[in-house]
């Protein structure tokens, strides 16, 4: 996560807070811009528990892979089965995993390997892309490539407009919620709900009785219908 750029003193260390903190005691002159926390959720019962923070300014892979096995391994120390590893869908946790033993790369020729071993007991560890970031990464894909070509035609973000354009225009709702902010969505990037409701079975219905209706712009909108049913 990103953090406020910001050096203080820490009276409760009589140390200076803010530089770049990987645990290890070393002193580090630059400032951290984001945190990697490792966060224990339990999979029967309500309840979860922050395990380990690092104060960073930029991580590779093979750094975040070092630090996930050390926790791994505290954690089995302290007998704690992991059984899954969620994270964001950022580039550099696909690769983390891939160094890992997962294969993320997405070759529609292979099916993907979603698991790697244990670093102690050589049990699979599965690995779970966060749903939510996931839903807003192919939002924002789709707004920012489109047109995208595949084997059904092409999937275009020009339909959303369409339809929030119709919509406004007529003074009514095909049974979905598009709007402005669903549309130009740069200010509110981070509002899951708007992710979710722009990728919907109700959008992909609107869609579609749009172009059965007639209206000559969602003519070829198909690919998007069912790209985002």
């Amino acid at each position: 996560m990103s953090i406020r750029k910001q050096v203080q003193y820490n009276p409760h260390t009589q140390s200076m807070s803010g530089f770049v903190d990987m645990g290890d005691g070393s002193n580090e002159t630059d400032v951290a811009t984001e945190a990697l926390v490792f966060m224990v959720v339990g999979l029967q019962g309500h309840w979860k528990a922050p395990i380990a923070y690092f104060l960073t300014k930029s991580l590779s892979p093979e750094t975040q892979r070092v630090l996930l096995s050390h926790a791994l391994e505290e954690l089995h120390a302290r007998g704690i089965q992991v059984v899954c590893v969620t994270m964001d869908g950022h580039a550099s946790n696909v690769s983390m995993c891939n160094q890992l033993g997962c294969d993320l790369k997405g070759d529609p020729r292979e099916p993907l390997q979603t698991s790697f071993s244990h670093p102690v007991t050589g049990e699979k560890v599965f690995v779970m892309m966060d749903a939510c970031h996931m839903l807003k990464l192919a939002r924002n894909m789709l707004q920012a490539y489109s047109p995208i070509a595949t084997t059904t035609g092409q999937i275009n973000w020009r339909y959303i407009n369409h339809l929030n354009d119709v919509q406004k225009k007529d003074g009514l709702h095909a049974a979905n919620k598009i709007t402005d902010k669903h549309v130009y969505f740069e200010n509110h990037k981070m509002r899951v709900s708007l992710a979710a409701q722009t990728l919907s079975r109700s959008v992909s219905v609107a869609l579609r009785t749009m172009r059965d209706l007639g209206y000559s712009q969602f003519k070829d909108c198909e690919a998007t219908a069912e790209f985002i049913e």
